[in-house]
C-alpha cells in the first residue's frame, strides 16, 4: 500500500471522526468501553453527556442553519461579485458522490447532490448558447479508488438519459478522489480559458481556495443550497438526523477549509 493512499485513507478517516456524528459516535464508544469499570464510571457518564449536548445542539434546525448559512451565503456573494464574461464556452461540474451498485439505474446511483449539480449545469447549456464544451469531474472517492465507473462516468450515463443539447462536448475526469485533485485535474484541461464553476453552494468556498491558488478564470454558479430563511418554531429545536446531516456536511468543508490553510502555512515555513 502505497503512503499516498495511507495519507488519503487517514484523511478521510480523521474527517469522518470530527464531524459531530463522528464525534457522537466516539463518545457512545468510549463511554460504553469504560462504564463497567467503577474507576472509570464518572468519566464514562461524562462521555454520554457530551455525546448528548452534541446531538441536541448540532441536531436542532438553528444550528445546523448557522453552520451551513455562512458558507452558502459565502458562495452567493462570490457569485454575485464577479461580472459574467461574455467569451464563456466551458461549464465545468464537480460530482459530489456516487454509489458503485451496478444494479440501479444512474440517476439512483447519483447523490442529490451530484444530481442537483448536473441538472444546473444542463440548466447553463440549455440557457446559453455560446457553451460549447462541459466538463464533468469525478473519480472514485474510495481509498483504494477501485470502483466499476467513476462519478463522472455515471453522471454521464444519466445526462445522454436526459438529454444533452446538441452541439455540446463532453469530457470526463475520472481520476480525482478529492477536491484539491478536483480541481487540479480540471486545471489542466482548463489551463487559462475562463468558464463556468459548477458545484453545491456549501462547497463552493474550499473550491475557490484552489482554484485561486491555481490562478483559474471561473465564473462560480453555487447551487445545492440547504440554508434556510423560515422563521424557526419552537418544535425546530427538537434534534432531527436531517438537521445533524446538514451540520456534518458544513463542519466538513471547515475541516477541508483548515486544513488547506494549514497545509498552505506548513508549505511556506518548510
Amino acid at each position: 500500500m502505497s503512503l499516498d493512499l495511507i495519507t488519503f485513507a487517514l484523511k478521510k478517516g480523521v474527517s469522518l471522526l470530527l464531524v459531530p456524528s463522528g464525534l457522537v459516535f466516539i463518545c457512545l464508544f468510549l463511554g460504553f468501553f469504560i462504564s463497567p469499570s467503577r474507576k472509570w464510571r464518572n468519566l464514562a457518564f461524562k462521555f454520554f453527556l457530551l455525546a448528548f449536548l452534541i446531538y441536541g445542539l448540532a441536531g436542532t434546525a438553528p444550528v445546523a442553519n448557522l453552520l451551513i448559512g455562512s458558507l452558502e451565503r459565502s458562495a452567493k456573494s462570490e457569485s454575485t461579485a464577479i461580472p459574467t464574461p461574455r467569451a464563456i464556452t466551458t461549464v465545468v461540474v464537480i460530482c459530489g458522490g456516487a454509489s458503485d451498485d451496478m444494479d440501479r439505474p444512474a440517476s439512483d446511483r447519483l447523490s442529490p447532490s451530484t444530481r442537483l449539480r448536473i441538472l444546473k449545469a444542463m440548466e447553463l447549456c440549455r440557457r446559453n448558447p455560446a457553451i460549447k464544451h462541459l466538463v464533468i469531474v469525478g473519480g472514485c472517492g474510495r481509498p483504494g479508488g477501485r470502483c466499476h465507473l467513476s462519478e463522472a462516468q455515471i453522471a454521464y450515463s444519466w445526462l445522454k438519459e436526459l438529454g444533452l443539447p446538441a452541439g455540446i462536448a463532453v469530457s470526463l475526469e475520472k481520476k480525482s478522489r478529492d477536491t484539491e485533485e478536483n480541481i487540479r485535474n480540471v486545471a489542466k484541461v482548463l489551463r487559462q480559458n475562463p468558464s463556468y464553476l459548477v458545484t453545491s453552494a456549501a462547497h463552493m468556498p474550499r473550491v475557490l481556495l484552489f482554484v485561486r491558488e491555481m490562478g483559474l478564470r471561473v465564473h462560480p454558479v453555487p447551487c445545492d443550497f440547504r440554508w434556510s430563511r423560515d422563521r424557526w418554531m419552537p418544535w425546530d429545536l427538537w434534534p432531527r438526523p436531517a438537521n445533524l446531516e446538514k451540520s456534518d456536511l458544513a463542519c466538513h468543508e471547515y475541516l477541508g477549509i483548515a486544513w488547506f490553510w494549514i497545509k498552505h502555512y506548513l508549505t511556506k515555513v518548510i
